[in-house]
């Protein structure tokens, strides 16, 4: 008892840290998944599905407006948390280039519906799902990350849900209602940010100040090859949707994002763990305790894979109907990436970035985004696409970027 005392007195900041982001992640994922066969029965799979395959393309544009922050401005936020005046400069300069980055987008989006002679609907679908940029403008959880204080984020972000899910059945009532989903989103984002940035700057006492040019390029640049790597990382995550949309329909692009959700789901403790403990490597750069966290994530992620794998029809009922029965066969290839990616978040975001190996983290993803392309390209021409081989190029790559992460920490000495 003793040493277990000992234990979470030494780790008191990470297991708050790791019960805030629980429930963080929690609400993100459950109030989507709380709501998903009231919107699958109310909207329809046709229109549900193009609300999806909406946000799939805005998701191009959130990368481009998150530009790496969420992990660079995290490591700054963490290792300068008690000096104020620093915190300013990191605050203002993230928040200004955000900002820029998302009139950039906006600009981006409306010559992209113009060229593409968009009918009116989807015009003001495309619009509205930029929420999600504007999201991440307003939303700093990278600070509260940093500080190691996510109970702000967290309170907050349960508000928000409670009342998306209330809107939600209150307001929509028929298939013709699916330009309110947006909407709805769209009201709980202002919300969330404008207490967040009241408790930024007003309980904290951060002061916003407007940076010269050149401190937006050192934070530009600073933060440039997280941002190619998560490009690179992410791209191939949304553009799976996309493609299920454009040569599949936009029922199969439903049948798929279901059983994403559930996946993610299951990932969400290996992404609280990783966030948790993120600041602390950071700092400490201690491989002893990264090897301790690389064992506890493959048992934890290894038993949650039996589970979904198990329950997997179970939860496509119960989240959907029978209709939604073709997710079953994605969750059954997709629940191989829990421990894959498992392996591979401790491999290098926890280890190669930390000890300062960005651009080798980035090579490594920028050769698996080649290597999706290659092998979407290989199947359109040969086999055709289907959700089930859209999935396991998925797999393939994902395995294929944790086996070369790994071998660079061996390389580097750090494993």
């Amino acid at each position: 008892m003793n040493k277990l005392k000992e234990i979470i007195r030494e780790n008191k900041s990470v297991l708050s840290n790791f019960s805030y982001l629980s429930a963080l992640q929690i609400f993100n994922i459950a109030a989507p998944l709380i709501a998903y066969p009231f919107l699958i029965r109310v909207l329809g799979t046709d229109n549900f599905g193009l609300v999806i395959y909406a946000q799939s393309i805005i998701s191009y544009f959130v990368i481009l407006v998150t530009f790496g922050f969420n992990i660079s401005a995290t490591k700054k936020v963490s290792l300068h948390r008690n000096n104020a005046k620093k915190l300013g400069e990191i605050v203002s300069n993230v928040l200004i280039i955000k900002s820029i980055l998302f009139l950039l987008s906006l600009f981006i989006l409306e010559v992209f519906l113009y060229y593409t002679k968009q009918n009116r609907d989807s015009v003001i679908l495309f619009n509205l799902a930029m929420w999600l940029c504007f999201y991440e403008v307003i939303f700093p959880q990278w600070y509260f990350q940093g500080i190691e204080q996510m109970k702000y984020i967290t309170y907050i972000t349960l508000l928000i849900r409670i009342i998306f899910l209330g809107l939600i059945f209150i307001i929509i009532k028929s298939p013709d209602d699916y330009l309110l989903l947006p909407i709805i989103n769209g009201v709980g984002t202002i919300i969330a940010g404008l207490i967040s940035i009241y408790i930024i700057f007003f309980k904290h006492n951060i002061k916003f100040r407007f940076q010269p040019i050149k401190k937006l390029k050192y934070y530009l640049n600073d933060s440039l090859t997280i941002f190619i790597s998560t490009i690179s990382f992410s791209v191939y995550k949304s553009t799976n949707k996309v493609v299920v949309g454009i040569f599949l329909g936009m029922s199969s692009i439903t049948f798929y994002d279901l059983a994403e959700k559930i996946i993610a789901v299951a990932k969400i403790p290996q992404n609280i763990l990783s966030q948790s403990v993120f600041p602390e490597i950071s700092l400490e750069k201690n491989i002893i305790y990264i090897k301790k966290i690389f064992k506890i994530s493959i048992i934890m992620n290894f038993i949650i894979s039996v589970i979904v794998l198990f329950f997997a029809k179970h939860l496509v009922l119960l989240l959907g109907d029978s209709a939604m029965l073709p997710s079953i066969e994605i969750i059954e290839i997709l629940v191989f990436s829990i421990v894959i990616i498992a392996m591979g978040n401790v491999f290098g975001i926890q280890t190669l970035i930390p000890f300062g190996y960005d651009r080798i983290f980035t090579k490594v993803v920028l050769r698996s985004v080649i290597l999706y392309f290659f092998l979407l390209f290989l199947v359109w021409i040969t086999l055709g696409f289907s959700i089930r081989n859209i999935s396991i190029i998925i797999v393939i790559v994902e395995t294929f970027s944790t086996i070369y992460w790994y071998y660079f920490c061996k390389r580097k000495k750090l494993w």
